[in-house]
Formats: structure tokens, C-alpha cells, sequence
């Protein structure tokens, strides 16, 4: 196969503004950060037996922990209004 030489490539204006506009609604974004060893050990053992992307599996495990903690600090909320509730019957009681 015959390599391209720079000069035949051509700019499709209208391409290039829908690969921009894609970008631009990309959802997610790029980050760095370090993990420990053991930690990058362990998920990209767990993305290989699942057959996912370490990174994949990495953003999975992320949003289900902050999901988790949401639920624990609205569970949190609740029983303190709750506990609030039941300290004032108290108190018109006594």
C-alpha cells in the first residue's frame, strides 16, 4: 500500500466542526491521580475477569461508592429528623 503524502490529504471543514462538537459534549475527562500498587493490581485483576477496561471498572466501582455514601448520608438525615421529632414529644410530655 502506497503511504499518503501530506500535501493529498484534504480538510473537510464540516467533519472537523462535528468531531469538535462531539468533544465538546464528552462526558467524561481525563484525571491524574495515584493509586496504590495493590490497589491497580487488584482492579485490573477484576477488569480482566470481567473482560472491562480497568478504567471502566475503575469509574464503575467510584460512582457506585459515592451512590452508597449518598444513601448513607440521606439515611443519616432522616433518622435525625426523626430522633429531633421524638425529643420534642419528649419534652411537651414532660
Amino acid at each position: 500500500m502506497k503511504k499518503p503524502k501530506l500535501s493529498d490529504l484534504q480538510i473537510n471543514p464540516a467533519q472537523t466542526e462535528k468531531v469538535r462538537e462531539l468533544a465538546a459534549k464528552a462526558t467524561k475527562i481525563k484525571v491524574t491521580f495515584n493509586l496504590d500498587n495493590d490497589l491497580v493490581a487488584k482492579l485490573k485483576a477484576m477488569a480482566e475477569e470481567t473482560g472491562a477496561k480497568y478504567q471502566t471498572l475503575l469509574n464503575r466501582v467510584l460512582r457506585e461508592a459515592l451512590s452508597n455514601q449518598m444513601t448513607v448520608e440521606a439515611r443519616m438525615k432522616r433518622l435525625e429528623q426523626e430522633v429531633k421529632k421524638l425529643k420534642d414529644k419528649l419534652d411537651e410530655a414532660a
